[in-house]
């Protein structure tokens, strides 16, 4: 008896594990399904130093990135360079999916897996687009919702569907899909670290404006042309103004001849390097963000020439920055130092 127990106890085990492996390939018929464990965009896959093309729909918003010299772009974002890495892993990821398992072939469940038609206001989903410099197809695919580690091993997963085909699937793979033009920029503008820093200059729309220097690195900051009897709030009340260029950094950006300069109403920041390079910035607030423009000049030998590039790249462009670094560029007077003592 204990010999049959031991045989139906191995035989239900045995069967536990088939089923196991069957659910885990996507079911019964899911297991002989051809398309298990193929790429999901084969010509994506083959021809991955061609694509110079994706397009993003994501509810009503589009994106579009294109690969020119070399670098990619974003179209509607009037040409301003895109995060390559970011854009590289996206088409990556798009050559890399397999396909794993079988899914619904229902619309009325689509918006579950976020693998709906794109294009409608409130839809979840991603249709990206892949093309070559010819502007022939290399493959679509509508993307869904992201299982991260689903299917163990370190695995993502991801849920898709081909525009027109009924059957969706969850496939195998990493894939990040930024939901509109803005998160595609390349972020950073400037970095000039706060020991770089020899001078600041901060003027409000008034005119009225604060001076901050040093004569060398290592000396405490201090006010210029204040009266002798200012006294600051605390003694590193200076530092915040000159560390506003540190990894500066935008939330988007629009060419200069869009948001031309208004007649009033603008704060201007003027910051000196140790080794002569100026760096102007004009702010101004418009749909709720802070928008700077940034000129660069002086230097001389090799920072006259990074200086010139770097203004060459900036100067076309005025850039939407953090609330908290215009307002270390709008630092007034009264805001560094004590009031004075009642007599």
């Amino acid at each position: 008896m204990r010999a049959k127990g031991l045989t139906a106890l191995l035989l239900l085990t045995a069967a536990a594990v088939v089923l196991a492996v069957l659910v885990s390939n996507g079911g019964g018929t899911g297991a002989t399904d051809p398309q298990i464990g193929t790429v999901v965009l084969p010509d994506v896959r083959q021809k991955l130093a061609d694509v110079t093309r994706m397009t993003l729909i994501h509810g009503d918003a589009t994106t579009t990135l294109l690969r020119k010299d070399g670098k990619w772009i974003v179209e509607e974002k009037g040409g301003y360079p895109a995060d390559q890495a970011k854009v590289a892993q996206a088409v990556r990821g798009l050559a890399d999916l397999r396909y794993v398992e079988a899914k619904t072939r229902k619309p009325d469940l689509y918006a579950r897996l976020e693998v709906e038609d794109a294009g409608k206001k409130d839809a979840k989903s991603t249709l990206v687009t892949v093309s070559d410099d010819k502007g022939s197809l290399l493959g679509e695919i509508i993307a869904g919702k992201r299982r991260i580690d689903q299917l163990g091993g370190g695995s993502d997963g991801i849920y898709v569907r081909k525009p027109g085909d009924a059957q969706s699937w969850l496939a195998r793979g990493t894939l990040e899909l930024a939901g509109d033009g803005a998160q595609w920029l390349d972020r950073s503008i400037v970095d000039v670290p706060r020991d770089k820093i020899k001078e600041v200059a901060l003027i409000q729309p008034d005119g009225s404006r604060l001076d901050i220097g040093h004569d060398k690195p290592e000396d405490a900051l201090a006010l210029k042309g204040a009266p002798a009897d200012t006294k600051l709030k605390s003694d590193t009340v200076l530092v915040e103004p000159t560390t506003a260029l540190a990894s500066l950094t935008l939330s988007d950006v629009r060419p200069a001849t869009e948001l031309p300069l208004p007649e009033s109403g603008v704060s201007r920041a003027e910051f000196t390097t140790f080794d002569g390079v100026t760096f102007k910035v004009a702010l101004i607030d418009q749909d709720g963000k802070s928008w700077a423009r940034v000129e660069v000049s002086g230097g001389s030998g090799d920072a006259a020439k990074d200086a010139q590039a770097l203004d060459a790249k900036l100067r076309p462009w005025v850039f939407a920055i953090p609330d908290y670094k215009a307002k270390a560029m709008r630092t007034k007077l009264a805001d560094v130092t004590a009031p004075p003592k009642a007599s």
